[in-house]
């Protein structure tokens, strides 16, 4: 390398020089370079997006890239995923680079990336029911920390513990742990995702329910092709999801035989590359996040459930009896209706051209908590907590039998009669041996952490949990 005289006024000569002192290597210096020149043409900020396809969808530029993970992120932007992932110190030791600038470029660069993500999918993709949207929608609303909407009313058990008529504020004991409901997983917004909130749409209110004609922009959309009978479901079903059987006396409809004969056989269609696990798991999940179910009822009034009509020539047409025996299907069956927290009119916020719906023409209640916090396991109300049990020589175990089984329901816990004989679980609706696989999993899971953080806290009893 040419060296020029350090009297010269080229200052080349203290980098080069600096690197042999630290005993760095000058190569790694000069590798440095090209990524902090893209540092400097990078354009980090950017408006946040007005309109729903102008969002940020973890895409940036390749200066971008560069600056904040090097080759390696510029050649992921090739890709579908976030761009964010390939940035230095982003993922396990080995993303990591050996100049600590470098991984502070990059997870900070991930957090603005997750920002920008986080602001405009709340602004397009998610919208509350719960009274927070108008203020949201209005200026200031991507900043706004605390929402009234949010707050524990008056009356609730907890009310004084979070401040009570003043700023309210999850402190001490509601924040070591779970709480029961989901209250204070956001310390300043506590009814935040608790049970009994209102579902949140992930379209615009204006869009739900296209067949109530209040949105003409949705009505025009939808033509009255969709709603939750049209088209009909059961038509739908048969037509696509009947499977013609060799042996119809052997499949019973898919019942099995009596006694549970081995000579059962049904001719499915098998897909070889899903794991029936899978589908057992997102029910396991959706346990956990939400349900409108009154321990495992909806409302006491039933409603039809299709069999009514199907396209002919791309026209509705009426199901002749004859039809519907031809089709399978059953014109008599009904199913309870879902409960419906408030179906009035939905009042409006602006004016005009802007003037929008504060909330959905239909909302309903989750009976369940919207965390993530094993609520399927441990409850999400008074009610669901008495089918949990707990070991009652270990209170922080949960009971399980000698072979090291959930117990099942007892006559005396809050249950309806098709639940007898199942495990005792806190959500213990539309059980299968899939739901409970899982949740003898995750009771075993439970007391194996139990018995590890006795043996960390034995041996280090004066460390922080």
């Amino acid at each position: 390398m040419e060296m020029t005289s350090p009297n010269s006024g080229d200052r080349r000569w203290f980098l080069p020089v600096l690197c042999v002192a630290l005993s760095i290597g000058c190569g790694r210096v000069f590798d440095n370079l090209p990524d902090l020149a893209s540092c400097g043409t990078e354009l980090d900020a950017r408006p946040f997006a007005q309109a729903r396809d102008q969002r940020f969808l973890g895409k940036v530029t390749e200066a971008t890239a560069r600056c904040r993970g090097g080759t390696g992120a510029v050649t992921g932007r090739d890709v579908p995923w976030t761009d964010w992932q390939n940035y230095w110190g982003t993922g396990d030791e080995s993303s990591k680079a050996w100049w600590a600038t470098k991984n502070l470029r990059g997870v900070n660069g991930a957090l603005v990336d997750l920002e920008y993500e986080r602001v405009e999918l709340i602004r397009f993709n998610l919208f509350d029911n719960s009274g927070t949207y108008p203020a949201y929608a209005g200026s200031g609303g991507p900043v706004t920390k605390t929402w009234p909407a949010m707050r524990l009313p008056l009356g609730h058990p907890n009310f004084r513990d979070v401040g009570g008529s003043g700023e309210q504020l999850c402190t001490g004991q509601l924040i070591r742990a779970r709480t029961l409901t989901g209250i204070c997983n956001d310390i300043r917004n506590p009814l935040m995702g608790s049970s009994g909130m209102l579902f949140a749409r992930n379209v615009e209110f204006e869009s739900t329910f296209p067949e109530l004609g209040i949105d003409s922009i949705a009505r025009n959309r939808h033509g009255g092709r969709t709603s939750l009978l049209t088209p009909d479901p059961q038509v739908i079903s048969r037509k696509l999801f009947t499977r013609a059987q060799s042996d119809s006396a052997a499949c019973n409809d898919g019942f099995g035989q009596p006694d549970f004969g081995t000579a059962a056989n049904c001719d499915y269609q098998k897909a070889p590359f899903f794991n029936v696990l899978a589908a057992f798991w997102i029910q396991f999940m959706t346990h956990d996040w939400f349900s409108h179910l009154v321990e495992g009822k909806n409302h006491a009034t039933y409603m039809a459930v299709g069999c009514a009509s199907q396209k002919v020539s791309n026209v509705d047409q009426p199901l002749s009896p004859a039809d519907a025996v031809k089709l399978g299907c059953r014109p008599n069956d009904r199913i309870d209706r879902s409960f419906v927290a408030d179906s009035s009119a939905p009042p409006t916020f602006g004016e005009g051209a802007n003037g929008r719906l504060a909330r959905a023409p239909r909302v309903f209640r989750n009976t369940n908590t919207a965390w993530w916090d094993a609520s399927q396991l441990y409850g999400f109300d008074e009610r669901s907590r008495q089918r949990v049990k707990r070991d009652p020589a270990d209170r922080a175990r949960l009971l399980l039998d000698a072979k090291g089984f959930l117990p099942t329901l007892a006559p005396n816990d809050p249950m309806l009669p098709d639940w007898a004989g199942q495990e005792a679980a806190a959500f213990p609706d539309n059980w299968s041996i899939g739901l409970s696989f899982y949740h003898n999993v995750f009771a075993r899971e439970h007391n194996q952490f139990v018995d590890e953080f006795r043996i960390r806290q034995a041996a280090t009893p004066d460390a922080d949990c």
